[in-house]
């Protein structure tokens, strides 16, 4: 039962595991020739990276 605990320790230390999140932000404005005005659009994107290390011996 000890080793077995101590293997289980032993394979968390040589792990880790780590996130990295990127939030984009673009807007883009339209200017219209007329007296209109102009229109707009904002477009936000989130993507969220995981890595899986492991250590080397």
């Amino acid at each position: 039962m000890v080793v077995l605990m101590l293997s289980a320790f032993a394979v968390g230390v040589s792990s880790c595991k780590a996130w990295r999140t990127i939030s984009t932000t673009a807007t883009y404005v339209q200017q219209n020739d007329s007296t209109t005005g102009k229109a707009s659009a904002t477009i936000t994107t989130k993507t969220v990276e995981e890595y899986q290390g492991v250590k080397k011996n």
